[in-house]
Order: structure tokens, then sequence, then C-alpha cells
């Protein structure tokens, strides 16, 4: 199999990002990274030239995973891959991941094979079976090359939920999404922290994202709900969800503002980039 991975880069720990970017050039064909205007440019451009099969692509500006996503697609058609692997900054690939997953793949049914659109490598350990799945991250995808600019990305969305609507895309072309449940990736989703009444409740940290990232959450979960891209059980879960932590967390009036902005800027279709700073 012909794999290009595809790194986006934004203001990443060196010590990890040395194994993440150190992991896939073993196992995948070429590496591309994206960088959104790091910090630490200079460092991961160095690093990058030291491997032989890497490329670095200089947005210059936080564009988002999407847009940056949607960049390193486009320049992977120099090298003509069968599938493309996304990979968060921060995402290890354990050792022989690929081998693994393509192992498995093969081993199904031609039928299915034919119609496999993406793959999520697993993150937790399991028994590695394959199942049938509907939505996963950007993270540890494999998309298919063929139909990879016709699903991704939404760069509109800025972060997130664009992985729910490239999956969303895949599936309605009429190809299948694949979870693979082991761990073939290590890979931090999100931050931890110790919010009270919940954590006391629950008796350990529980995951966490500041208001400006709710924000993004409500908005694009919002716009497809509106456009019949999101399950209206989903959403509400996840609106529940989302407004509780940040109530506890934060207080009553840091929720206010994002989830207002979130639904009216969902309704009135204006969605792009926020400064963070705005939810302040």
């Amino acid at each position: 199999m012909s794999i290009v991975a595809i790194i986006v880069t934004y203001n990443p720990e060196l010590s990890r990002f040395r194994y993440v970017l150190n992991q896939a050039s073993k196992q995948v064909n070429h590496v591309i990274i994206v960088d959104n205007g790091s910090k630490n440019k200079d460092i991961l451009r160095k690093l990058c030239s030291e491997t032989n099969n890497c490329d670095f692509i200089e947005v210059s500006f936080n564009s988002g995973v999407a847009h940056a996503l949607r960049i390193g697609i486009k320049y992977s058609s120099k090298y003509d891959p069968e599938w493309l692997l996304f990979l968060d900054d921060d995402t290890i690939l354990m050792n022989n991941a690929i081998v693994k997953s393509f192992n498995l793949i093969n081993n199904l049914p031609d039928i299915i094979k034919r119609k496999v659109g993406a793959v999520l490598l697993g993150s937790i350990n399991g028994k590695c079976n394959i199942n049938v799945i509907d939505y996963g991250p950007f993270s540890g995808t494999l998309v298919k090359a063929s139909i990879s600019e016709r699903v991704c990305c939404r760069d509109d969305f800025f972060l997130d939920q664009a992985d729910h609507d490239m999956y969303f895309n895949i599936r309605r072309l009429g190809y299948l999404v694949l979870g693979i449940n082991c761990r073939l990736i290590n890979h931090k989703l999100g931050i931890k922290r110790w919010i009270p009444i919940l954590s006391n409740i629950l008796h350990r940290s529980v995951g966490y994202e500041p208001p400006w990232r709710y924000y993004y959450i409500i908005r694009n979960s919002t716009r497809l709900l509106i456009e019949g891209k999101m399950n209206l059980t989903f959403y509400t879960i996840q609106l529940i969800d989302s407004s509780i932590r940040i109530f506890f967390a934060d207080g009553p009036w840091a929720l206010i503002k994002p989830l207002g902005l979130g639904i009216t800027h969902a309704l009135l279709n204006e969605l792009g980039y926020v400064d963070p700073r705005f939810f302040v």
C-alpha cells in the first residue's frame, strides 16, 4: 500500500512530536507536515529535513485543522497515494500499527474491502476486531486518497466537528467507515481538569474544554443538525454534557456567551475563526 501521513502541527511539545514523526516516517511512504504558524516552526522544519521521507509546508498562521488537512491532501497528490493517514502532532503510531491494520483489512471479504472509505485506528486495548462505525476524530484516521478531496475538509468550521462532517460525507458517498478496536495509536484527547462537584462525585479529573472551544463545538454541531448531518439525540447529549462542564468549571456567565453566540452564528450560517480572547 502507498500511504502518505499528513501531520498538522501547532506549537507541539517537541519531545513528544519527535516520537510522532519518527513512528510515522517508519511506517508510511511519505510524511507531510502542515504547520499552522507554530512558534517552534524552525525546529519542526529541521526535524522534517532530517527525515528522509518528510515534506514541510508552512501555512504561517493558525488556519485550523480542517484547512491544513486540505492543503496536505492537495500536496499529497504528487506521490499518488492509495491511502492518507491523518495525525495530530501528539498522536503516536504504535509499532507496526499500519501493517497490523492492513493485515486486518486485507482479510475482509472482497465485497467489503471495495467499499471501505476510511478506517479509524483504535487507541485503547481490545481484541482488534473490526466494526462499522459512524463517526470518529481526524487523528488516527486512514482515508482512501481517491475520495479525500470530496469528503475533507470543511475549513469554515475551523476546528471542532469538521471530522464529524467528513465521516458523514464518506458514508453519504456509499463507503463504509471501519474502526479497529485495539491500541494502534497513543493519542491525547482533550484536557483533564478537576471540576468542583463533578469531580467530587466521580472522584477523578474530567474532560474539559474552555469556553472558546465550547463555542466551536456548539456552533458547528448546531450547523450540522440544521443540515441533517447530526442526530438530534447525539446533539442534545453533547450540548448538555458540555454545558454542565463549563457551568461547574467556569460559572454560568462563561457558559451563556459561547452558548448563545454559537447557536446564533449557526442559525445565521456565520462560520469561520473567532478570536479566543473574545470569550475571556
